[in-house]
């Protein structure tokens, strides 16, 4: 068997108590028993390729889902019947929430690239581990602050909502311990335009002042490096 899918097979496979994810994920604050029982409402099967969707917008709450790797981006409906992207979702995140006060899902989750992800029984979950409710709200919470963040972001000048949404998936990565200063933009100008609620002209232009200014390097059509991270977080706390 190739390595590649020797790889995947093992990655599909790791419980929760050997996933490298940590205290990103549900895990977290849980004894060994608790992290037992999860994995009895875990399944740790559920794989992506990209362009799959793993839930659509109106559709009835089944799970929540812990990204375990890959990337995927939330697209709302909006009144005109075209597609909103409100953000992405990144490793270690829980994806879900959204459909629990109603029942529905209000977003789609749309995978950017081959993603693994782990489904949570919520209510199997909820069943074996009474104190599992805390963990929720954790992740719930994260969830509503990155929300609130991207909405403050929306009331600033071009330049800064570029460069906070920059310096947002590099705090990202930094967290779950990958390279913050060099990642790649899986979505495209007209997607992050539509994420920043500016035209895809405008953070084409951005891009390039920012490039020019030896802040960032764009290494290709996606990828990005950072060259100094506190200078970009300077600009942004600018008056």
């Amino acid at each position: 068997m190739a390595t590649a899918a020797k790889n995947l097979l093992r990655d599909l496979s790791v419980s929760c108590k050997d996933c490298s994810l940590g205290e990103l994920c549900m895990p977290h604050g849980l004894d060994s028993d608790d992290v037992d029982k999860l994995d009895e409402s875990v399944s740790h099967t559920k794989l992506l390729k990209a362009g799959d969707i793993l839930y659509r917008q109106g559709s009835s709450f089944k799970s929540l889902y812990a990204l375990k790797s890959g990337s995927v981006k939330i697209i709302t409906i909006n009144q005109e019947s075209g597609e909103d992207v409100m953000g992405i979702y990144l490793p270690g995140e829980i994806i879900g929430f959204d459909g629990i006060a109603t029942s529905k899902y209000q977003c789609t989750i749309h995978a950017i690239e081959t993603s693994n992800v782990c489904e949570i029984n919520l209510s199997k979950v909820q069943n074996n581990i009474p104190d599992i409710n805390r963990q929720l709200l954790k992740h719930a919470g994260k969830t509503l602050n990155h929300t609130s963040y991207a909405f403050s972001v929306g009331k600033a000048s071009a330049e800064k909502r570029i460069i906070s949404f920059l310096l947002d998936l590099s705090n990202r990565y930094r967290a779950r311990g990958y390279l913050h200063t060099e990642f790649n933009l899986y979505l495209s100008r007209s997607e992050i335009g539509n994420l920043l609620n500016l035209s895809p002209e405008t953070i084409s232009r951005g891009i390039r002042k920012l490039e020019r200014d030896e802040l960032i390097t764009i290494l290709n059509k996606r990828r990005v490096q950072i060259n100094d991270i506190d200078s970009l977080k300077s600009l942004i706390t600018e008056c």
